[in-house]
């Protein structure tokens, strides 16, 4: 050991005790295994800024491999929550992006300066341009050091944190050369900013449930049914139900009823409504030439409960009374039936009644099951995923590592045990409105329910309803939120597919319910349509790992394969059947036919035009550009093609004029739209990214903007949810226009 007086403006020494300029003493030993007597000096330095405090103090530090800086920082009274926050600039030459560590320690000696000791104490995580981690007063007892430590290579913040990482790492050679130490430079600037109080916390999370639970209540206001009533909905006690009259709807009810153009819409639920179309279905099916009935001796009698029957007139003498049936003549409905018959032999649509050979029981049990078997799915996916991720976070919190989870830590706000509970509690609106449109599914069914007391052959009009399906909607968008927000708990490579999963099943759901409203008997069993997703998202899961170009091109081949088939479906469905043995028999005929083409209607041209065209663009866009990651990539085409398909949907109801679109569907899609346009906005705001390295992945954190709160992805959230909401809604209320009009008028596209 040396021992040397100092120069003025140095602290003495004297036998390795130093006694600084303010009196404070201290000690210094140097140790070496050395035999020789080893010449060295030291230099003691009283370092001003070692101690900082404020609500928004910054400083700035300059540091290396050897020469690793920490601070402490004193917490000033009155404020209970702190974010530290790291920040560099990769183009001033100052080594902004070099890969270092950001560690906040309890005040103790010794301080976790090296690259083994920080990861004892505290939390750390690895940072290039930016970090944040958040510190409260119970955590240090009001004081807290602030570590600055660059690494001696760039590895650690490259290699994404997944399975291939240390494969990559083993191929590369784990004795790769040290870089030039005295290169690896880095200043940064270290602040320290107040968070949000507990008030603050408070009102933040009281926001969207009090703004969803508004829409809630609002919303069940709309619908003018009494608690009475919804008790009798909920208790599924049709026979007391009361049906809506026109007397007792409101005045702007009554308006949302009508077309866009004003045309009055026959309601639904008024039983009277239906007797019309069920009158002509009889005629017709007993037209004069089927030599059914004379319409000389017969007449057509409609009973007090909406039934009809024939009678010949003398039959019908014997049995009237004042009180009686009603007897039409058939030689004047004859004519009407002509009136409200298909048009001329050159209208090439299919009709419902031509299309639905299943019976109604049948697709109702078939439809029914998507709900209970979703059920089943989310039980037993969810408990693992429950424990999964609470594993995670209570890892985090242990350790102190906070590269196992792919925060925007700029804006995560701790709570509890959840360090990210803003991204969190913003997932509420899945699960409220999930509900709510649940209930709404539910008064219909039940009033559909009382509707067949009255009128017994009600499957004879309108869409199939087949509610399961929209049951089994509802029941996926609660289970989005739930799985959303348990993604949320920790983010990473690990789990990203609980975030996705779900959002497989609705655009899923979405486009089978679509396409099932004009084809009622082209429905598959739950278990097939769920396996179906579940290939999905095993075809995703596969992409996110290999990380492949070579996989993007397969599935892609698969993909544009795929497509010619379903346009080949969609273009001849109900046409020329598609199976092996029934596509043979169809080539006979089609052959013997001299080659001619069934005759097909322009629209089903344009469809499968549309879905061919659209999904060939993924086809050629995915592998040559990879825009995104291949989890997203396979959402956008079930996105893309559900636009695609309502678009055709909603332009062939407008161009047909016997169908109407009401205002509440308009009502519905301009409330819709919106919601998904600023979303979708925010949602292209990449906050965090798990498929690259935690370090690099907060390079696109940003700070709260919304109550200083929520950032761009819990907005998302919460309008996303607004977004899907109103599409069940007009997907809902789409066909209402045909609710009274007889499945013989009623065409397939």
């Amino acid at each position: 050991m040396s021992n040397y007086e100092p120069s003025e403006g140095q602290s003495s020494a004297r036998n390795g005790l130093f006694r600084a300029l303010n009196g404070e003493e201290f000690f210094v030993e140097i140790l070496t295994r050395s035999n020789k007597p080893i010449a060295f000096s030291l230099l003691t330095m009283v370092y001003p800024q070692f101690q900082q405090t404020g609500t928004n103090a910054s400083f700035k530090l300059t540091t290396s491999p050897a020469e690793p800086q920490y601070i402490q920082y004193n917490m000033p009274p009155g404020v209970d929550r702190f974010l530290v926050k790291l920040s560099s600039n990769p183009l001033n030459g100052d080594g902004g992006d070099l890969c270092s560590y950001l560690s906040v320690q309890s005040c103790r000696c010794p301080v976790g300066d090296l690259d083994a000791d920080l990861r004892l104490d505290g939390r750390y995580q690895t940072v290039t341009t930016q970090g944040a981690i958040e510190v409260t007063r119970n955590d240090f007892n009001g004081s807290f050091y602030i570590v600055v430590l660059v690494k001696p290579h760039d590895r650690d913040c490259e290699d994404a944190q997944n399975m291939f990482a240390l494969m990559r790492y083993r191929r590369r050679g784990s004795h790769s050369a040290v870089p030039n130490q005295q290169s690896r430079t880095k200043t940064v600037l270290i602040t320290v900013v107040g968070s949000l109080a507990q008030e603050g916390y408070i009102l933040a999370t009281l926001l969207p449930i009090g703004l969803f639970m508004l829409f809630f209540v609002v919303s069940l206001v709309l619908l003018q049914t009494s608690c009475r009533g919804w008790n009798t909905i909920i208790c599924g006690d049709a026979a007391n139900i009361w049906l809506p009259t026109k007397e007792g709807t409101w005045a702007m009810a009554r308006a949302f009823e009508r077309s866009v153009t004003g045309r009055t819409i026959p309601s639904m639920w008024d039983p009277t409504n239906y007797k019309k179309s069920h009158i002509l279905s009889m005629v017709r099916r007993l037209r004069p030439n089927s030599g059914a009935f004379n319409t000389a001796d017969q007449k057509l009698t409609i009973l007090p409960d909406g039934q009809a029957r024939m009678e010949t007139v003398a039959e019908q003498n014997e049995s009237s009374t004042d009180d009686g049936p009603v007897s039409v003549n058939l030689t004047s409905i004859v004519d009407l039936v002509d009136t409200y018959a298909p048009t001329s032999s050159n209208d090439t649509l299919l009709r419902m009644s031509n299309f639905n050979k299943i019976s109604s029981k049948k697709l109702t049990q078939t439809s029914s099951e998507y709900s209970c078997t979703l059920m089943v799915v989310f039980l037993f996916y969810s408990l693992p995923v429950f424990q999964l991720v609470l594993t995670h976070q209570a890892l985090l919190l242990v350790t102190g590592n906070e590269d196992l989870c792919f925060y925007n830590f700029s804006c995560a706000n701790r709570v509890g045990i959840l360090s990210d509970f803003n991204h969190i509690i913003s997932n509420i609106g899945y699960v409220l409105l999930g509900i709510l449109f649940l209930v709404i599914v539910r008064r219909r069914a039940m009033y559909t329910a009382k509707l067949r007391l009255k009128v017994a052959d009600i499957d004879d009009y309108g869409i199939p309803s087949q509610l399961g399906l929209f049951y089994g909607m509802g029941l996926a968008l609660v289970m989005e939120g739930f799985m959303s927000a348990c993604y949320h708990v920790c983010p990473s490579y690990n789990n990203f597919q609980f975030d996705t999963s779900f959002m497989y099943l609705i655009a899923g759901l979405l486009i089978l319910k679509l396409y099932h409203g004009r084809h009622p008997d082209i429905l598959p069993r739950s278990y097939v349509a769920y396996m179906l997703f579940a290939g999905f998202i095993f075809v995703a899961l596969v992409g996110v790992v290999s990380k492949n170009r070579i996989y993007w091109i397969v599935f892609s081949v698969f993909h544009g394969l795929t497509t010619i088939a379903i346009g080949l479906q969609l273009f001849f469905v109900g046409y020329l059947e598609l199976g092996t043995t029934a596509f043979l028999a169809s080539w006979k005929i089609y052959r013997c036919s001299r080659c001619r083409c069934p005759d097909v209607p322009w629209s089903r041209v344009i469809l499968a035009s549309l879905i061919t065209l659209i999904n060939l663009g993924f086809v050629i866009a995915g592998p040559l550009l990879r825009p995104w990651d291949f989890a997203t990539h396979l959402l956008f085409i079930l996105q893309g093609n559900l636009i695609v398909y309502a678009g055709f949907y909603a332009t062939m109801k407008i161009i047909n004029k016997e169908e109407k679109i009401s205002r509440a569907t308009c009502l519905y899609f301009l409330l819709g739209t919106p919601a998904w346009l600023v979303g979708m906005y925010y949602f292209t705001h990449s906050l965090s990214n798990w498929e690259v390295s935690a370090a690099v992945s907060r390079e696109g954190n940003k700070e709260c903007f919304f109550f200083n709160f929520y950032d761009e992805h819990d907005v998302w959230h919460m309008l996303s949810a607004f977004g899907l909401f109103f599409t069940f809604m007009m997907l809902l209320t789409l066909d209402d226009d045909l609710a009274t009009v007889s499945r013989e008028k009623i065409s397939v596209f």
